[in-house]
């Protein structure tokens, strides 16, 4: 029975670990995928981690600005004691005397009674206690804006716009993200092959060093041939040293992208070791296309956008600054009989009031809100033209990247096939005693060089394709992981996340999104100053 339950939980146990497995990449017991290394950066990297927490942040902004539209219920007790001789004091600030006249009911009131026999005085002081005084009071109070100028709706509206730009921001930090990893995984892949290059060009160069070593023992070839082997071997160690350096920081520097410790990165030689290939896997592409797709779907250019309508709503708040404020309170009160020491013995009733503030003249200081609001309008809209810019920048640079990456594989590709062509008849030259060792030397410098530049340009094309996929926010493999469950971070909620799918799809001009239509069409007009020039 015994041996039984242990069984049990051991194949427990080894199916979690199993389970997992699946939704956990473990760094350090095997080589890094492509897919595996974004998996990792989107769950940990810095830079998603620090967006994560920007949405949360707006998310509350929108909350206080929400707050002043919503009923302010508020409730405030107060409970006091009196030394008998501080209360003494305080009467002797009010008459001593309570005059009461005592009147038949068919009698008519007399306005000067002095002197009338039905007058009665009772002294106040009657009333002093020696004991402690005790009073207390409790009051519910609901308060209301009633109008503000517009300003609590602009200021909630602004909020709003801001919260969806900190998710069009988030899309854009993954965009860049996965653009970062792509390039930097495949730089390691780009550097390890260059040292397997440099390898075996030393290793050529050793075994022409041993056999000019061998001749030159039988007789064969001067020793000239000996050093010269040997010049051209030790002027490519340092290249090889070079080469597995750059190997080393790019690793290292991948794992800080991925957000891994760097007790995991300085520990050994190989900091965070990869599988893969550059593989070319060419793509369609035409510049006025990529235009329209990099203006529509860039994540930067709906968050700047977005920026414009926030600054809009801003100015709105300013200017209710001309506006008057009024609120409405009401509420409920119980408190101590005041004629009373006995604390149970109580009075309560309702109360309910408006209270208004209109600033007629405050030194200018609404004016140079206003002004100030729509400075900061007009920057927006300034920013948003120069992001466009930049936007078609990144895409004519992407495409223009592309087209040499592949012009320059077609031409690395002959100069690798001609190099080893050369080689193996300079070889064949120099063992039928027609050729020189130089030759040989200099054929295999060319094939190194050869080999080299074309992985270079490999490496040139797959790193233009993810700038042309960041640039044109045409990446969905990637993006599509990031919004399945398990593969972002933990601190990201159910509801943010389905918010961040939304956002990767929508526009902060539909219908619907939280801005007026006022203010939607003055972000398409151009900035103030703007040149437009017409087509000829």
């Amino acid at each position: 029975m015994r041996s039984s339950l242990i069984a049990l939980i051991t194949v427990a146990l080894f199916a979690a670990s199993a389970l997992a497995g699946e939704t956990t990449v473990s760094v350090g017991r095997h080589p890094l995928t492509i897919t595996e290394a974004i998996q990792l950066a989107l769950r940990q990297s810095p830079t998603v981690l620090n967006q994560v927490q920007e949405l949360k942040r707006n998310k509350g902004l929108f909350f206080q600005a929400q707050a002043s539209l919503l009923p302010q219920v508020t409730g405030t007790g107060s409970y006091s004691q009196i030394e008998p001789s501080l209360a003494a004091a305080t009467a002797g600030r009010f008459p001593s005397n309570l005059d009461l006249l005592a009147l038949p009911s068919n009698q008519p009131l007399i306005l000067s009674p002095a002197g009338a026999p039905n007058l009665i005085r009772i002294p106040l002081s009657s009333f002093n206690s020696s004991e402690i005084t005790n009073t207390w009071n409790m009051r519910v109070t609901v308060s209301q804006l009633i109008w503000d100028g517009g300003a609590a709706i602009a200021s909630r509206r602004s909020a709003r716009i801001t919260e969806n730009a900190a998710y069009y921001t988030l899309r854009d930090t993954i965009d860049s993200l996965v653009e970062t990893v792509r390039t930097q995984f495949y730089q390691i892949i780009l550097d390890r092959a260059l040292v397997q290059v440099q390898e075996e060009s030393v290793n050529l160069l050793k075994s022409q060093l041993d056999d000019q070593q061998s001749r030159y023992e039988a007789g064969t070839v001067p020793q000239f041939n000996v050093l010269q082997a040997q010049s051209q071997l030790q002027n490519q160690i340092p290249q090889l040293i070079s080469a597995e350096n750059n190997y080393r920081i790019s690793q290292v520097t991948l794992a800080r992208t991925l957000g891994i410790p760097a007790d995991r990165q300085y520990t050994t030689d190989e900091p965070l070791p990869v599988t893969g290939s550059l593989d070319v896997t060419p793509i369609k592409y035409d510049l006025g296309t990529a235009l329209a797709q990099a203006r529509a779907n860039r994540p930067s250019l709906k968050a700047q956008r977005s920026n414009i309508l926030a600054a809009y709503e801003n100015v709105s708040v300013a200017k209710a600054g001309y506006q008057p404020t009024i609120t409405a309170n009401a509420g409920l009160e119980v408190q101590q009989n005041p004629l009373s020491n006995n604390m149970r013995n109580t009075v309560n009733g309702w109360f309910f009031g408006l209270s208004g503030q209109w600033n007629v003249f405050d030194g200018g200081l609404t004016y140079g809100k206003v002004k100030s609001a729509n400075a900061q309008l007009e920057e927006s809209r300034v920013t948003f033209d120069d992001a466009v810019r930049q936007v078609e920048l990144d895409v004519s640079t992407a495409v223009d990247n592309l087209r040499q990456a592949e012009e320059t594989i077609v031409a690395a590709k002959k100069g690798v096939d001609v190099s080893l062509e050369s080689l193996r008849l300079a070889n064949e030259r120099l063992a039928a005693g027609t050729g020189t060792q130089l030759d040989v030397l200099n054929q295999q410098t060319q094939l190194t060089t050869a080999r080299s530049t074309f992985f270079q340009a490999e490496f040139q094309y797959i790193s233009a394709v993810a700038q042309y996929q960041f640039a044109t926010a045409t990446e969905v493999r990637y993006n599509n992981l990031f919004d399945e469950s398990g593969y972002h971070p933990s601190t990201l909620t159910r509801n943010e996340a389905t918010k961040a799918l939304q956002s990767r799809h929508d526009s902060p001009l539909d219908v619907g999104k939280p801005a007026t239509n006022k203010s939607k069409r003055f972000s398409l007009m151009p900035p103030q100053g703007k040149v437009t020039v017409p087509n000829d």
